[in-house]
């Protein structure tokens, strides 16, 4: 039964331990909040020469390509979309 015992006691004190690490560094998280919309600096939707659907064209070759920060050439002629 002395077996029995320290099992558990192991079982129950290893859970708490657990759930007494996951909060304490839950709390200390240093990640971001996140933000409720993209911040618009030119008046419109989204940067200059997008449409409403979040495209862009592009001025070299005509071919449509996703407004997103990160694109920045265009996926068919690979000339610079700004």
């Amino acid at each position: 039964m002395d077996t029995w015992v320290w099992l558990t006691a192991y079982v129950v004190g290893f859970g708490l331990l657990q759930v007494l690490l996951y909060r304490y560094f839950r709390r200390s998280d240093p990640s971001p909040e996140t933000t409720e919309g993209r911040v618009d600096r030119h008046g419109g939707h989204g940067s200059p020469g997008t449409d409403v659907q979040g495209v862009v064209p592009c001025d070299h070759c005509g071919t449509v390509n996703e407004a997103h920060r990160m694109v920045r050439y265009c996926r068919s002629c690979t000339e610079s979309l700004r």
